[in-house]
């Protein structure tokens, strides 16, 4: 069989198509790497700068962190530095033989979480790499790390610890090695002392995944670095590194169990007590705190940010998110809504009139105002930063898709026309985030590309962008915001290694004003003019809390409004109207109205300079941050290398009620950025119905893509659990495909050509060519969705023929509902029904298979097959109802009804990692169903199906 096939046709084109590869596109596009001692940074040309100074810094992180922790990785750490969705954030894969970490180069904004650091860079690599030690230790039980070193699944699950101790620990480095950090964030721990006053900080149980409510998913850092920091306070810090050097140990223990043997008392106990005494300390520093008399203005159903409002000041816009991370820009009436409050009053009065002696509802403090237009995400991420045009116009950002790089994101500006409801964009991979408009053509912004974040100037119309001042890596601006007039510019602006500092440009000229700052202020964000230009308000942080402070232009003073009576998000000055201001809370977020009897202190001692307070430090600190120029002996530059391969062992299984279960094992292999992957392997039934051996390869260079099959089969329909008709199989197969991929926002088209050659014993080999193309289109509003995906081709060869399958999608209310039509006809050949996907026997290796896992293989055959499945779930990416008909050349085969899930396991669990993750836990499968199935071939059944597979 191995002779026959190797002088096949088929073996041929493959190899064509290989050499065409080989000799065309294995310089694998335009990505380089840097080598150093112990790490290899991978990076496309755009990010160069960035890349060279991370290859220097990691270096100088890991042996700082070898001096202060006493552990380092044994193998070579891959580093992969983009910035996919044009936004600060960053991941690390734990491994003790490919341990990954990936960098997004986009700095954060001044009112981040993370926005405290010596710089960006140094921040997120003493981040990512404190993980990658503290998580990828091997262990010392020699099997369980021989298991690991073969199985990356078992790998990847052996370095998994609780999210809140992964994300707290890694946290807590990040601030002892530094002085700077989220413990020593004014922001965070401003949030969090307001929701210990509040009763709202998290149960032990909630840490990890938080509890729904707002903010809870960042807990696992905010309230897990405190709750570390606090144990290495009270209990030594050698106390709680113990528990990292039990986790490895050769008795395995969970995480729970290491901690409770080294501190004596479980975790969640010593939680409890923990929160117990911040929140004593949170509400013994509110006694200190003046009251606050500002009447809620607006209350948004959840979380509300970004709030503008219009020019005349009779509407107000903001983005909305509800509990599901759903996103909205609505816009409001300022006026009080009278016919709200009359509506209230009319039922209350009808109930009483049915009821004396009932009680009436207390009125809210505030009735919402209302609603006069909404704009759901429509194919773009979120909506961002809106900014009014005029009356009936606003511009706003959104992260829209990058053509080139599948699922990556840059923000771009778009335009809504209210009246009319017609969304524009305005712009093509600009990358700006907050912006502040001059006029309909013309707004200042900052720009953020390969990690430079820069102050421009944007005519639209002309596409011109105008950088304001030289880029740098060091510096980060934000919040450009023009006066009334339109002649100054104020924006905030940070370097290495200092605060943020709010500045004020003349546009005229070239004179720069520095606004000052209270002395020992850490946290500065949301700057906001006057109506009338006057001075400038904005928030700042101070010993732990936020306020408002106000700086006079014209007497050069600063005014301190409040401090610490809320978590301040955003300040919209009014014109003969008290100050609105946005804050934080642990059920969302509210806009209330500062009141009038608020009496402003001028600050006296002020900020001599831009220099941060720095909390407590460890005996080993990282030196000042700085961008270097990687250059030297010790690092080299070469090409990004697709042949250098990680393997893993595989282990798949699979069962059906109709056919049988199916085992393999095999060996599976990539490289990190998932050019080449291929595997190897051999899967058998118990009762010997299907048993074989398969390889696959697959290649991508850019949009071009190359999958190559391999199958020797033995296949005996007789020995099925199910009834079907009787025939044997046993042979080898092949197959090639070749596929380019175009993209835009909402289309894609996919044309492709394939050879499949198939080999039975005591049957003629067939040899098909298929051409055909691949097509989907979406459009995507949250509450709204409609889509759809079709693949269509015709066949020539020894089994000519055509065939489509159309899988369409909708979303009405948040009701997700499924429907597939597929047709498949032959002229000649006998197409099969039934049996489900694997690698031995599949539609990609044969073209007379029509799959269907609730069926035994060869259920039915006939020339022509036409079949149509409709299904619903809950939501998205969960179980799905559905009902299923098959027929063939006329006459109904079965009909098929139940529950099934099918998800790619691999993109699920992982989300972005999964493009750099190790071959043994990328393109696995999760099949699971059971469906009754009706049919006048069988006996009506109730049938069931599981499967964890790996699919090429």
């Amino acid at each position: 069989m191995a002779v026959r096939l190797m002088n096949s046709p088929a073996a041929l084109l493959c190899a064509a198509f290989l050499l065409f590869f080989y000799t065309t596109l294995v310089r694998a596009g335009d990505w380089q790497t840097l080598h150093t001692e112990h790490f290899r940074v991978h990076y496309t040309p755009a990010q160069q700068d960035w890349a060279r100074s991370a290859a220097v810094e990691l270096e100088l992180v890991r042996t700082l962190v070898l001096q202060q922790q006493g552990r380092a990785l044994d193998s070579i750490a891959d580093v992969v530095v983009f910035d996919p969705i044009n936004g600060a954030n960053g991941f690390a894969l734990p491994s003790t033989d490919t341990p990954l970490m990936a960098l997004f180069t986009t700095p954060p904004q001044s009112d981040s979480v993370i926005a405290n650091s010596p710089g960006w860079q140094q921040l997120l690599i003493l981040h990512e790499y404190i993980h990658l030690v503290h998580l990828s230790q091997p262990s010392r039980s020699s099997w369980r790390q021989h298991l690991r070193d073969w199985f990356d699944i078992y790998d990847l699950s052996s370095a998994v610890l609780p999210r809140w101790v992964a994300e707290g620990y890694a946290t807590l480095l990040e601030s002892r090695l530094t002085g700077r950090g989220r413990l020593y964030d004014n922001y965070s721990e401003a949030l969090l002392r307001a929701f210990a006053r509040q009763g709202a900080l998290l149960s032990y149980g909630a840490l990890n995944n938080g509890d729904g409510s707002y903010r809870s998913g960042a807990m696992a850092y905010l309230l897990g670095v405190r709750f570390l920091a606090w144990l290495e306070d009270n209990h030594g810090k050698e106390t709680l590194d113990a528990v990292w050097t039990r986790v490895h140990g050769v008795q395995k223990r969970n995480f729970e169990s290491a901690f409770k043997g080294a501190f004596g008392q479980s975790a969640g106990q010593l939680y409890r007590r923990f929160i117990a005494e911040f929140t004593y300390q949170a509400m013994t520093q509110e006694r200190d705190l003046a009251v606050l008399n500002s009447p809620l203005w607006f209350e948004p159903d959840f979380a509300a940010s970004n709030a503008v409002l219009s020019p005349d000041g009779q509407q107000i816009a903001m983005t909305e998110r509800d509990r599901e991370g759903e996103t909205w820009l609505r816009v409001y009436k300022t006026e009080d809504n009278e016919e709200a409050k009359k509506a209230f009053e009319k039922a209350q009065q009808a109930i009483l009139a049915a009821d004396p002696a009932d009680i009436a509802d207390k009125p809210p403090e505030v009735f919402k105002r209302e609603q006069v237009a909404q704009l759901a995400a429509s194919d773009f991420s979120g909506i961002l930063y809106p900014q009014w045009a005029d009356k009936d116009t606003l511009y706003f950002v959104a992260r829209a898709r990058v053509d080139e790089t599948r699922d990556n994101r840059v923000n771009d500006l778009y335009r809504w026309h209210m009246p009319s409801g017609a969304v524009t964009r305005l712009t093509q991979s600009l990358g700006i985030r907050r912006f502040t408009l001059l006029d309909a053509d013309t707004l200042y912004a900052e720009q953020v590309r390969s990690g430079f974040s820069e102050l421009v100037r944007v005519e639209i119309s002309s596409n011109t962008v105008t950088p304001l001042f030289a880029r740098d890596l060091g510096t980060v601006y934000d919040y450009p915001q023009l006066a009334p007039d339109k002649r100054q510019l104020a924006y905030l602006k940070t370097t290495l290694n200092g605060n943020w500092q709010l500045y004020i440009q003349d546009l005229q000229g070239a004179e720069v004003r520095t606004v000052p700052m209270p002395e020992g202020y850490q946290y500065l964000t949301a700057p906001a003019w006057q109506h009338q230009g006057q001075g400038l308000y904005f928030i700042a942080g101070l010993h732990g809390e936020v306020g408002v402070y106000r700086y006079d232009l014209q007497h050069n003073a600063l005014y301190q409004i409040t401090n610490g009576q809320a978590v301040f998000e955003q300040l919209l000055p009014r014109e003969n109207a008290p100050l609105l201001y946005l804050h934080s809370t642990s059920s969302g977020t509210r806009l209330h109205e500062l009141g009038d009897q608020i009496s402003e202190q001028r600050v006296a001692k002020l900020s001599s300079n831009a220099a941060v307070p720095l909390g407590k430090t460890d005996t080993v600190v990282l030196p000042d941050a700085q961008i270097y120029m990687a250059e030297g002996a010790d690092i080299t530059q070469s090409e990004y290398q697709w042949l250098m391969q990680d393997a893993s062992a595989t282990l798949s299984l699979q069962g059906s009620s109709a056919v049988s279960e199916l085992v393999s094992v095999g060996v599976k292999g990539s490289d990190l950025l998932q050019h080449l992957s291929w595997q190897l392997g051999l899967a058998q039934s118990g009762d010997n119905v299907l048993d074989g051996s398969y390889a696959a390869l697959r290649f991508r260079a850019g949009d071009w893509r190359f999958d190559a099959h391999l199958s020797d089969y033995r296949f005996d329909s007789r020995r099925q659990h199910a009834q079907a008709e009787q025939t044997k199989l046993t042979g080898g197969a092949v197959s090639g495909r070749l596929a380019y991929e175009w993209r835009s926002d909402t289309w894609s088209v996919s044309p492709f050509v394939a050879l499949i050659h198939y080999d039975d014993q005591g049957r003629d080999a067939i040899t098909t060519q298929w051409s055909g193309l691949e097509q989907g289109w979406h459009n995507y509003q949250q509450d709204f969705a409609l889509g759809y995906r079709l693949k269509a081709g015709i066949l020539s060869g020894d089994a000519k023929g055509h065939g489509y399958d159309w899988q369409g999608f909708g979303k009405v209310w948040n009701w997700p509902w499924f429907a597939g039509v597929q047709s498949q006809y032959r002229e000649t050949q006998l197409l099969r029904l039934g049996g489900f996907d694997n690698n031995i026997l599949s539609g990609r290796t044969r073209s007379d298979l029509v799959l269907s896992p609730e069926l035994p293989f060869q259920f039915a055959s006939g020339r022509h097959y036409y079949g149509y499945e409709l299904a619903t779930s809950w939501a998205l990416n969960q179980p799905r109802f559905f009902m299923k008909q098959h027929r063939f050349d006329g006459q109904r085969s079965a009909t098929s009804y139940g529950i099934k899930w099918q998800i790619d396991l691999s993109q699920q669990a992982l989300g972005w990692a999964n493009w750099f993750a190790p071959a043994g836990v990328t393109d696995l499968r999760f099949d699971l169903g059971v469906a009754r199935v009706e049919s006048d071939l069988a006996e009506d059944d109730l049938r069931a199906w599981l499967g964890l597979w790996y699919a090429l």
